[in-house]
This record gives structure tokens, C-alpha cells and sequence, in this order.
């Protein structure tokens, strides 16, 4: 499944040109890819990254966080990686140059709001100030720490975490591809997962079916007297709104492309 959900990502990325102006965002924008743009746009080579996948907090895990030496601004910074995901910017295409652009002029307007070290409470990126004696970076507006995961003692919290960030990232991927909400990607992603781990021990037993079938009245509201009693037309439609999705959108798309099922 996951493997679909890339396929298909990457593809759009690669048709994805026009003639007029549009609204994006770059859900798979990686780090790299954002600090170079950062350098182009900025006139500088200085910028770039101190930590990737750096945590705030045992309480604070969702977003993945990423902290880099901004050289045109002078001065350390944590930003969000869902964040700068999910940043809208207009352009005739999907790229990484107009997103950094933005990211700029949202920082510009926070620093001629008052906001001299990132949004209000840091929740997408603040300036960061280091203390070599613990080796940690700490956020001017949240306080929170922001420190290399790769030297955390408690394997069994980082292992978590990183099951934790593939998961909504996966889901947030999903969100955007098939036009359906958080919640119910989350929940179509566990399905997924929880279909693939079955089939990875051979047929489905009845057994298996049966869990199956209660997961997906759970997420759709289709029983199997639905199913049984009912045209095709009518399942997919009780289907798509209990999905927050179109009919249409269900079966062209999302079942075929996310759980390879062809009505």
C-alpha cells in the first residue's frame, strides 16, 4: 500500500504543470530540498541543516522537527517539517523555490508584527539558541528542547516516536491525495497496515474476514447486509459520505490506487 502511495504521489509531481497561476503546497518536500531553496532565494551558501529529526519533548512528538543555521537571518532556527509541508504558495508550478519564498514572507510578517524569534508560541519554527555544555538547542518563544535523536538512551521512546511520525506522515499523505480528512486517512492507513500484516501470513482465514469486515462498517457505516442487499451504486454512496468523499472519488481513486480493489 505504502509503496502505491508513493508511486502515485510521485507521479502527480511529475504531470503536475499548467499555464495559470495556482494555489500549492509541497506535502513531500524534504529538508534538504527546502534549506537549498532557502540558499537560492536568499543570495546565500551558509544555510543549512544542524539536526534532522529532532524531537521537542516526550509530550510534544508529532511534528517532525528539524533545526538549521540560517545564515541570512544569523542565527539557529527549529522549523516544523509538517509545517513547511503544509504551507500554501501560488505559482504555475508545484516547487520548492516558491514555497521558501513564502516561508520567508510569513517570517518577514511575524518580524514586522513583533514576533523577532518565529510565530508567537513556536508551534511551526522559532529561533533557537545553543548550549554547548548539554549539547542541546532551546527555543526562545517554547522553551522546548530540541535535541539529536540519535543520542537519546531510551530506545524504546525513540522507536515510538519514529513509528509515531511515519504514520503521519503516511496519513497526512494520504489526506492530500485523496481528498478526505485527517481522521479518516488515519483511519484508512491502520486499515491498510492491519490488511497488509494479515495477508503477510498467508490467506485470510474466516476469522480474519470477519475482523476485517467490522473495521470497515466502523470506517464506512457499510454492513454486510449492505453489501448483500444492496446495488453497487448505493454502497458507494453511503460509503463516500461516511468517508467525507465523493462516490466517484471512491471508486476511481482512492480504493483502486490505496487498497488496489477494482469495482
Amino acid at each position: 500500500m505504502k509503496s502505491l502511495i508513493i508511486i502515485t504521489l510521485s507521479s502527480l509531481l511529475l504531470l503536475a504543470s499548467c499555464d495559470t497561476i495556482q494555489a500549492y503546497s509541497s506535502p513531500n518536500v524534504s529538508v534538504d530540498a527546502f534549506v537549498d531553496s532557502l540558499n537560492y532565494i536568499d543570495g546565500t551558501i551558509g544555510t543549512e541543516v544542524e539536526l534532522y529529526d529532532t524531537f521537542r519533548d516526550e509530550d510534544e512528538g508529532l511534528d517532525n522537527w528539524f533545526v538549521i543555521w540560517d545564515d541570512f537571518y544569523g542565527e539557529h532556527k527549529a522549523v516544523s517539517l509538517q509545517y513547511i509541508r503544509s504551507i500554501i504558495y501560488y505559482d504555475y508550478v508545484r516547487n520548492t523555490d516558491s514555497l521558501a519564498a513564502e516561508f520567508r514572507a510569513i517570517e518577514a510578517d511575524d518580524i514586522n508584527a513583533g514576533e523577532f524569534n518565529g510565530d508567537f508560541f513556536g508551534d511551526d519554527y522559532e529561533v533557537v539558541d545553543y548550549f554547548e555544555f548539554d549539547d542541546v538547542f532551546v527555543g526562545r518563544n517554547s522553551g522546548w528542547e530540541y535535541e539529536d535523536e540519535d543520542q537519546t538512551s531510551d530506545v524504546n521512546l525513540m522507536a515510538a516516536k519514529i513509528a509515531q511520525k511515519k504514520f503521519l506522515s503516511l496519513a497526512s499523505a494520504v489526506s492530500f491525495e485523496f481528498k478526505v480528512s485527517i481522521s479518516t486517512a488515519m483511519g484508512l492507513v491502520t486499515l491498510g497496515d492491519k490488511m497488509e500484516t494479515m495477508k503477510s501470513k498467508g490467506d485470510l482465514s474466516s476469522e480474519d474476514q470477519l475482523a476485517l469486515s467490522a473495521d470497515l462498517q466502523k470506517l464506512t457505516g457499510v454492513s454486510l447486509d449492505d453489501l448483500a442487499n444492496n446495488s453497487k451504486e448505493v454502497v458507494l454512496a453511503k460509503a463516500a459520505k461516511n468517508l467525507g468523499t465523493s462516490a466517484v472519488n471512491l471508486e476511481q481513486k482512492l480504493l483502486p490506487e490505496l487498497f488496489g480493489i477494482e469495482l
